[in-house]
């Protein structure tokens, strides 16, 4: 449960689906809407839509995002269940926002020369709180999660040329609380300035360091490297800190211009045992600056890199966790090119070579 009230707000409402009642309602974060349709608006434009479901809604995947109202002194039910637990709403970061949290052109040309560009604030502190409690209890297991797509990924999964690092992934393909995170509009608009629409989900990730944990280290590399199953690589990736990510705690790091160099090696050429091995390679050009660039990133903010730059983070030099939620992202006219190759990943083999890779399992972003 929320464990505090992130904006005070009473009113009345004196009809609840097909039940009448009257009762007092606080507002109390956030959560996402399983099942059955939107429940009507509870009168106040501000606050959002309400949670909960038609009377009779037999649950299933989250469909959005909504505020949670909580009753003051009754119990409120949603047809046969309780009312969701998942706090999670765009309106914070959502449609009217979004359409003003535009990257300047500037911004927009330093992606596009370095590979990679900061951008604004796209979850509030109850959606960070909101997910902090999801990956613990994904990670205590307490939820039902597929145990292959949590932990440490060379020991998760025998695909050659995996980096070690402690991760969950194909988050959104199974869980509700991340299927609803994923619908936000302030992400889906900056992508969009920077990637030929409609921009589509690849996959997603979080990346957990520890506490003094300075062996989570996640080694230099490009993402391309790893899904040239797709193409052309254009893929870009919107890293988002869940809590604030410090040069001390493990920030990542890039190398700016770094996506323009032309290298030639493949996945299974990858020493994982080297975390520098990546700047050893031949086709870095001469005279170029491989110097990494520190991206300190405020919880809730975003950041996001092109799939072929260099990036990479050191370990957690201090008291504190560092997780960061990661959503790969692939231009409109991405289209298979190869097969699967690591269970870890969503099937591209769901179409023919050649074609544009979409359907359920690669959603598009919501337009604004």
């Amino acid at each position: 449960m929320l464990g505090r009230i992130y904006r005070s707000r009473t009113f009345r409402h004196r009809r609840i689906f097909a039940v009448a009642i009257v009762a007092e309602y606080q507002y109390r974060g956030f959560e996402a809407v399983v099942g059955g349709k939107a429940a009507d608006e509870f009168g106040d434009e501000d606050a959002g839509v309400a949670v909960g479901k038609e009377s009779g809604g037999d649950g299933g995947a989250a469909e959005g995002l909504r505020h949670r109202y909580v009753p003051v002194g009754i119990g409120l039910k949603v047809g046969n269940a309780a009312s969701c637990d998942y706090r999670l709403h765009e309106a914070d970061y959502g449609r009217e926002r979004a359409q003003q949290m535009k990257f300047s052109a500037e911004e927009i040309e330093q992606y596009r020369t370095l590979g990679y560009v900061k951008g604004p604030r796209v979850f509030s502190d109850g959606q960070l709180a909101a997910l902090h409690e999801r990956i613990d209890a994904i990670l205590a297991g307490e939820v039902d999660f597929p145990p292959h797509l949590m932990g440490e990924t060379v020991k998760k999964s025998g695909a050659k040329g995996q980096l070690p690092a402690v991760k969950i992934v194909n988050l959104f393909r199974h869980d509700p609380v991340f299927a609803a995170a994923i619908k936000n509009a302030a992400i889906s608009a900056l992508a969009h300035q920077l990637m030929t629409g409609p921009v589509r989900l690849w996959e997603d990730q979080m990346i957990y360091k520890p506490p003094f944990d300075e062996r989570a280290v996640l080694a230099w590399h490009q993402d391309y490297t790893f899904w040239d199953q797709v193409g052309p690589p254009e893929l870009g990736t919107c890293w988002i800190a869940l809590d604030d990510a410090t040069v001390d705690n493990g920030c990542m790091h890039v190398v700016p211009g770094s996506h323009r160099w032309a290298l030639d090696y493949c996945r299974e050429d990858v020493d994982t045992a080297d975390p520098d091995w990546l700047f050893e390679q031949p086709g870095i050009p001469e005279g170029a600056d491989p110097t990494p660039v520190p991206c300190e990133v405020e919880a809730g903010y975003c950041h996001f890199h092109h799939c072929k730059t260099f990036h990479g983070s050191y370990g957690n030099k201090t008291a504190s966790t560092r997780r960061s939620y990661i959503m790969h992202l692939m231009p409109g006219d991405t289209r298979r090119l190869g097969g699967n190759w690591n269970e870890r990943q969503g099937d591209v083999e769901i179409v023919a070579v050649g074609e544009v890779l979409r359907g359920d399992t690669y959603p598009e972003l919501e337009g604004v």
